[in-house]
């Protein structure tokens, strides 16, 4: 669908198919509505946070501009961690809107899901959607700054399953150099800098997360990671380091280009 069938479709609560069959009228608040929306989106404004909701593996999810608005790449990731994960602890750091741990709780019933963000606004919006789909039972959120709790190992998070160690972790981390938001899209830059923001290459957090996981994973678990374009090796050579992992494999998207990392605890 066109941006504007998108619009239309939000406005009048149709399919995209009713625009066609029964080609609806808009009413004079409708129509002054659309073109709000419009100039809206001539202005840079994410459809996404216009509309308040976006779609992830066929889950409507309320977003707005405290989240970083999910991306086909990540529900990739999560297709690839379907594969691997069907039931036990999982640890999903940075969730933003919790698209990822919704979409594993809802898919994988026997499961249980940590959650961590250091934005309060970030887990509001995530509870929500967790309720929205009625897996809020089995996710709990933690507001924390993972990045320096992966380092001191003291936070709730980390004892939030038996023995502390996960059966997964999952993220999709900031992965964009420092130097470049700028230069990304007008409507890119309208989205949280705190999930954008990698650090000067880029790789802050993956070694972070490559570095300190290892010690929350039982042997034989999963880390599965998305990352930016031309990041594979320099992110594999990480793993490849840290002599805690094996079976790495990298993951390409729809376009062809790397994008998904997955390594297993030794």
């Amino acid at each position: 669908m066109s941006e504007d069938e998108i619009i239309l479709t939000h406005i009048l609560q149709c399919r995209s198919i009713d625009l066609v069959i029964n080609k609806p009228a808009l009413t004079i608040a409708q129509q002054e509505q659309f073109e709000s929306y419009k100039h809206r989106r001539q202005s840079g404004e994410p459809l996404q946070y216009i509309l308040g909701t976006c779609n992830f593996m066929g889950l409507e999810l309320v977003v707005n501009p405290a989240v970083l608005i999910p991306r086909p790449e990540t529900e990739q990731l999560v297709d690839a961690a379907l594969k691997y994960f069907k039931g036990g602890i999982a640890l999903d750091l940075g969730t933003g809107s919790g698209n990822i741990a919704i979409a594993l709780a809802k898919f994988v019933p026997r499961s249980q899901i940590v959650t961590v963000d250091i934005s309060a606004q970030a887990l509001e919006i995530a509870r929500a959607n967790a309720r929205r789909h009625e897996v809020e039972d089995r996710i709990q959120f933690i507001k924390d700054d993972f990045f320096t709790a992966l380092q001191t190992q003291q936070s709730p998070w980390v004892s939030a399953c038996n023995n502390g160690l996960f059966d997964l972790v999952i993220s999709n981390p900031p992965y964009v150099p420092t130097s470049q938001l700028t230069a990304l899209p007008k409507d890119v830059q309208q989205e949280p800098a705190t999930a954008l923001d990698g650090g000067m290459d880029g790789l802050d957090f993956y070694r972070n997360i490559i570095k300190y996981t290892p010690r929350l994973l039982r042997s034989g678990a999963c880390l599965m990671m998305e990352f930016g374009d031309g990041q594979a090796e320099a992110i594999k050579k990480l793993i490849e380091a840290q002599e805690a992992f094996l079976n790495i494999v990298i993951i390409k998207d729809l376009a062809g280009r790397d994008r998904i990392i997955s390594a297993h605890r030794i």
